[in-house]
């Protein structure tokens, strides 16, 4: 079914039309290289010629309304007429590359070119060329009745194609064993657009109206193309196919049937850091002995392999990929190998790539998890903190507002400490949120961090709370300087103290301290109340599990020990408690970091 895009429909003959034209291109910068080679700038010329027959007939066959098919229709002739005058010439060069054809041949060709043009191009004023044309309906082709002209240029066309094929096939008998099989597929390369002309132009088309003659010419420059790779430029010098060798960016070596060195290039004399004359005729394991085991492999092997292999000798590790081709004779003996490398290092390199960044997409999408999974089991708690807090701070309002008027002033304000203390839980628990969500998001950004400094700021903040509580704090004098995030430590410190204030004895007596674990290069920081202690099970969902664990003695959310895990594992570090469950020795928390 033709896609509809503008004034054009596109289906499948439209994208192998396309494709001729782009494949035309390609084949035509290709052998453009050899221009210098008999025949060969004809034989790009009349590829390029091929690509714009292919273009202007594809916009053609694409068009909707006649108009515009009869306006490409006329432009697709400067391909249909100087495609067989350029394979003519290549012909002409290919029958005697010492002969030169003549400035009169080649211009009389080119200037009758233009005349056959010109005749289609006027064809509004005489309708000689084609009488008058409609469109397939079925198809989307257009069907021509054709005038006098169109029967003119068809003669001059068919009779340059039948020399092209004349002097090409007369070479057949003078073809030596290289260039027999070469002349052969030449001549049957030439077939193709005489076929897909005859089968448009006498209405024995499977499609009517259909025109496959660009696309033969273009299986008829790939044949030829492929001939000059295959068998060089025709003339038994097989100078293109040296320089294509060595201007790869491949590595290639040939070895012959008793393993010695016949050819290299020089990509592979970059590899193996040596030169030419001293590897020709020597043994592959002679000159690779680092790789005997490979070498032992592919020795003689009549199927090809193909694997991959990593450089030594190089300043930085190179990785390539090796393929290894037999080489068959006419007695299908094998007479070789062909052994090309390919710098993958790159892509190895991207491909690493690609896979961390998926592991640190898939370690990103866990912990997106985790922190939604967290968030959820935390909703039920929070809700009902906020619920009771913010349903007091508006029951209270009013309360205060009644008092007021009633000019009862100390109960006024009692009623607002209890409106600022719920207003101060609201703002605790918004915080440990805001602090909870963010943590995962934030990027680490490191620097020396002196511990004594940061739990300084951690009693400051903590005074009344320690004022009120009585508590002892014993702490060392001095403090391990690491390389850390100040702000989240100091979060994880007042976490710490607070809840050891909260669940320590009376008074709390609380020590801090730390322990150099030199064999992992790691600090050990921790903080002992003298609080009842914890069970173990109740240890096991301590920093997992939004749960107060004696809510009789302390209001709170539950997710502080959680914060705490979830920024320490940040850092790159662990945390932890141990705990007898003893009364009096109360439990030590800790959380290790590395010191760098």
């Amino acid at each position: 079914m033709p896609t509809e895009t503008g004034a054009y429909l596109i289906n499948l003959l439209s994208i192998l039309l396309a494709l001729t034209a782009f494949g035309g291109l390609l084949i035509s910068l290709y052998l453009y290289q050899y221009k210098e080679s008999p025949g060969m700038r004809y034989l790009a010329l009349m590829q390029l010629s091929t690509a714009i027959w292919a273009v202007f007939y594809c916009l053609e066959y694409s068009a909707a309304n006649l108009e515009t098919k009869l306006f490409w229709s006329k432009l697709s002739y400067l391909g249909i007429v100087y495609t067989p005058i350029w394979f003519y010439l290549f012909s002409r060069h290919f029958r005697s590359a010492t002969r030169k054809i003549s400035r009169k041949t080649k211009n009389g060709l080119l200037i009758g070119g233009i005349f056959l043009i010109l005749l289609v191009i006027t064809n509004d004023l005489h309708h000689l060329h084609w009488e008058k044309a409609a469109i397939d309906p079925e198809n989307n082709t257009t069907i021509y009745q054709y005038g006098p002209f169109f029967w003119l240029i068809f003669v001059s066309i068919y009779t340059l194609l039948t020399l092209s094929i004349f002097n090409i096939s007369r070479l057949i008998k003078q073809a030596t064993s290289q260039t027999h099989y070469a002349s052969w597929l030449i001549v049957f390369a030439s077939l193709f657009p005489i076929t897909g002309n005859m089968v448009y132009v006498f209405k024995i088309n499977p499609i009517p109206g259909f025109d496959w003659t660009p696309s033969c010419f273009f299986i008829s420059g790939v044949i030829l193309a492929f001939i000059n790779m295959r068998y060089g430029t025709f003339e038994l010098v097989p100078l293109a196919r040296n320089k294509l060798i060595n201007i790869m960016e491949d590595a290639v070596l040939l070895i012959d049937h008793q393993q010695r060195i016949a050819d290299i290039n020089e990509p592979m004399l970059g590899l193996l850091n040596t030169e030419r004359k001293a590897l020709i005729g020597k043994k592959l394991a002679d000159a690779v002995p680092h790789k005997k085991e490979l070498i032992e492999r592919i020795a003689y092997s009549p199927k090809p392999i193909r694997t991959q292999i990593t450089t030594e000798k190089t300043p930085e590790v190179r990785h390539l990929d090796m393929r290894v081709t037999p080489l068959f004779d006419h007695n299908n003996m094998l007479g070789g190998q062909l052994i090309v490398l390919r710098d993958i290092t790159q892509r190895i390199r991207n491909e690493e790539k690609i896979l961390q960044t998926n592991q640190d997409l898939k370690k990103e999408i866990e912990e997106n998890a985790k922190l939604i999974a967290d968030l959820n089991a935390y909703a039920h708690t929070v809700a009902h903190d906020l619920r009771d807090s913010i349903g007091a701070v508006v029951s209270l309002s009013e309360m205060i507002e009644l008092e007021i008027n009633e000019e009862n002033y100390d109960s006024a304000l009692e009623i607002n400490k209890i409106i600022s203390t719920s207003a101060e839980k609201t703002l605790h628990v918004i915080k440990e949120l805001l602090t909870m969500s963010t943590i995962r998001q934030q990027d680490i950004q490191l620097s020396p961090v002196n511990m004594g400094q940061v739990i300084a700021e951690c009693e400051k903040r903590l005074d009344s709370n320690i004022q009120e509580s009585k508590a002892t704090i014993l702490k060392p004098a001095q403090w391990p300087v690491i390389k850390s995030h100040p702000a989240w430590l100091e979060e994880v410190w007042m976490n710490y103290i607070s809840n050891a204030i909260k669940y320590g004895g009376s008074p709390p007596v609380i020590e801090l301290g730390f322990d150099q674990l030199y064999g992992r290069n790691q600090v050990r920081f921790w903080i002992k109340d003298n609080g009842k202690g914890l069970p173990l099970k109740a240890q096991e969902k301590l920093f997992n599990k939004f749960t107060r664990l004696d809510p009789s003695r302390a209001q709170g959310t539950g997710l502080g020990l959680s914060i705490v895990k979830r920024i320490v594992e940040k850092l790159g570090g662990e945390v932890g408690v141990f705990s007898n469950a003893i009364p009096g020795e109360g439990c030590l928390f800790y959380f290790i970091l590395s010191e760098n």
